[in-house]
């Protein structure tokens, strides 16, 4: 299954709303529509309706390719603890919604590995600024440029990137559940297209995982015969139990 990338400011700046999408999507029925969905989970459940619009709005944007974001409705009518199922929401928003992705990718997990451990949102304004020039945006102006820094910070903490205040936040290492990895370890293997790929691939930046690290795990995975992981000398093979991340979910909620 392939993964488009989404470029979102609107996304961004809501957020990821995890326990709200948790709770909605562990009641879910496939048998109804999304709008079905929504307007049954959601109408009269928040204190006020224009919460319940935002959240509307925005899982709904999501919702809009549902094949995409079966395996995280699975795992949220399983047995799955929600700070697990939350890592494995960070991965999908890592890996489909810019610029989360680009922030996690190319400066937040960069910055961790050069030694740093707080941050502030006057640190990632540069990115940002560099961000939208990239993605061949209109610039940002002042506050737009700080406010976007401070969603940026603000859906790492929400995901379990960052802790701490709202002026200085530092970095948290996920410390995931071997469920949650082996989801990690199928969608990494359906985003790169191939299992030749997942020790390396970059998408383990969204858990602050170098392939050492990626290795170790996979190894004591293998130990206990969750996945078969055979290494020669530079010749690796992962085999994985199931065909895709959407299987394995589908396996893990039966």
């Amino acid at each position: 299954m392939s993964y488009p990338v989404t470029w979102s400011q609107r996304l961004l700046r809501k957020g990821a709303f995890a326990e709200e999408t948790h709770r909605l999507f562990s009641e879910w029925s496939f048998d109804e529509t999304v709008k079905s969905n929504l307007d049954r989970l959601l109408g009269g459940n928040f204190n006020t309706v224009g919460w319940e619009k935002e959240v509307r709005t925005t899982v709904g944007a999501r919702l809009r390719h549902i094949e995409r974001m079966k395996p995280l409705i699975f795992l949220a009518q399983g047995s799955m603890p929600f700070h697990d199922w939350r890592d494995c929401l960070r991965l999908w928003i890592t890996a489909t919604e810019d610029p989360f992705r680009s922030f996690v990718f190319d400066w937040l997990d960069p910055e961790r590995e050069k030694g740093r451990q707080h941050v502030r949102s006057e640190d990632v304004r540069p990115f940002v600024t560099a961000a939208w020039t990239e993605a061949g945006k209109p610039a940002l102006s002042e506050y737009g440029v700080m406010r976007t820094a401070r969603d940026l910070l603000k859906t790492a903490g929400d995901l379990g990137l960052l802790t701490g205040s709202s002026a200085v936040k530092a970095y948290r290492t996920p410390v995931m559940s071997d469920d949650a990895m082996i989801f990690h370890v199928h969608m990494i293997a359906d985003l790169e297209g191939t299992p030749s790929r997942v020790v390396d691939s970059v998408y383990w930046r969204s858990a602050f995982m170098s392939p050492s690290d990626v290795h170790a795990t996979l190894l004591r995975l293998h130990q206990y015969r969750r996945l078969d992981y055979q290494v020669a000398g530079s010749l690796v093979q992962l085999t994985l139990p199931y065909g895709s991340a959407s299987e394995y979910a589908k396996a893990m909620a039966a």
